[in-house]
Parts: C-alpha cells; structure tokens; sequence
C-alpha cells in the first residue's frame, strides 16, 4: 500500500489532471510513481519540464536511460529502475542484458563506460568530482553540455527515486531483476 496518495487522473487540481492526461497519452499507463508526484502540481509540472527539455537534449535517449538506470540503482531505487526497464525496452534503447549492466555501471562501450564512471563518482562523492574525473567524461567524447545533462538527468531521477522510495507507489512495472 502506498505512504501517499496516488491521485487519480481526475483527483487532482485542474493542472494535476492536465499533467496526468498527458503522461497516460504520451506512455499509455499513467505510472503509479506519477500518481504519488501529483499530490503536489508544482513538482508534477516542474518534473515533467525537466524530464522534456533533458530529452530534447544532446545527451541522447540511450546514454540518459543509462544514466537513469545507474542512478536509479545507486538510491537503491527498483520502481525506478523497473519502470525505466521496461521503458528503454519498449523504446528499444537497450537490452534487457544492457539495462541490468547499466544498473551495475557497466558500459556497452569505452564512451558510455566513461559516463557511467562519472556518474558512479559524481554520484559516491555527491558532485565533488576530481578534475581528474572531468577530464575521463570529456576524453571520452563528452562536451559540456552533455556532462550538465547527465547531471540533470541524475537530479531528475533522484527526485522520482526518493518519491518513490518514500511514497512506495504500487509497482504497475515488471519487477527488474536484482543485480549484484
């Protein structure tokens, strides 16, 4: 049973219901870790903003589900890392072996191994990164402006895994598997 409420799609105030209306339209299911979010309007409207321009990004849809999957499972977080599962399949951004690996930091190549090294590192030493750690993500391709969306993207994911966490919203995802 959820810690809070998950508001129905026509509980909520008439942004809340507008929010909620899109996301079922945009992903056919209006997930349960939404429904906890929209007791607050203002973090519903402000996540989904986020959660759009971080997409239309330069990152890219397979290195931000990597990313969030990491993420994810560093606050220990299997909604999340379920929901997101299932998600970069349905996509057919990773693999069902690509997903569990990302969870565990693992890369499909040098480039993503890197991100996710600075993810892991960003993430052990809440963002006080070595100069060191900077120069690994750039030698591996990575400018700027993705380094500023990867750290979006784990602020992003963060606040839905502690929602999350703290809410325990029914999961309506397949369980991903534990990795170790």
């Amino acid at each position: 049973m959820p810690r809070l409420k998950q508001v129905g799609t026509d509980e909520g105030s008439a942004l809340t219901n507008k929010l909620l209306k899109r996301v079922g339209e945009s992903m056919g299911i209006v997930p349960n870790m939404f429904k906890c979010m929209g007791s607050s309007e203002m973090a519903l409207d402000g996540f989904m903003a986020m959660n759009g321009s971080l997409g239309a990004g330069s990152l890219g849809g397979k290195y931000m589900k990597m990313v969030v999957l990491a993420t994810s499972e560093l606050n220990n977080c299997i909604y999340c890392a379920s929901a997101h599962t299932q998600l970069a399949k349905n996509a057919k951004l990773l693999t069902d072996e690509e997903c569990a690996n990302a969870r565990r930091c693992i890369g499909t190549d040098d480039k993503s191994q890197a991100m996710l090294d600075f993810v892991k590192k960003v993430h052990k030493s809440k963002g006080r990164v070595a100069d060191k750690d900077i120069q690994a993500v750039r030698k591996a391709g990575f400018g700027d402006a993705e380094i500023v969306e990867m750290l979006g993207t784990m602020s992003l994911i963060t606040f839905a895994n502690y929602i999350s966490n703290v809410a325990e919203p029914d999961l309506d995802f397949p369980e991903a598997p534990k990795v170790s």
